[in-house]
């Protein structure tokens, strides 16, 4: 009896820390980030390119980590971006934003434009 006792505690063990989840789970290191360019009207600008840089005096000098054209939803995407705070500009106008980027968060913003560049 005490043998069989032993054998259903240990089946009971191990058919338990089958299913507990691994403590090895790879955390997301960098997040995603998408600009929605839209005018004061309301409506989508598509085939504007949007400027991404890591502060606001990178942003002014054009110093860029990466650019991007919207799509015909007058958005872009972003990927694999680290978490930090990042400014965003357009070609044809002078409005900007600002936003910070969660490692594994999905971020979405819409930037309204409404000062064209003379």
């Amino acid at each position: 009896m005490k043998k069989l006792f032993i054998i259903l505690s240990g089946f009971l063990f191990f058919a338990t820390s089958v299913m507990l989840p691994s403590c090895s789970s790879e955390e997301a290191t960098v997040g995603l980030l998408v600009i929605r360019v839209m005018d004061s009207n309301g409506n989508l600008l598509v085939g504007e390119q949007v400027y991404l840089a890591t502060s606001y005096e990178n942003l002014k000098a054009g110093n860029y980590i990466t650019n991007q054209w919207t799509d015909e939803d007058g958005e872009v995407l972003f990927l694999n971006l680290p978490p930090i705070y990042y400014w965003y500009d357009t070609e044809h106008w002078e409005d900007y934003g600002a936003v910070q980027v969660w490692a594994g968060i999905e971020q979405y913003v819409i930037l309204w434009v409404n000062t064209p560049q003379p």
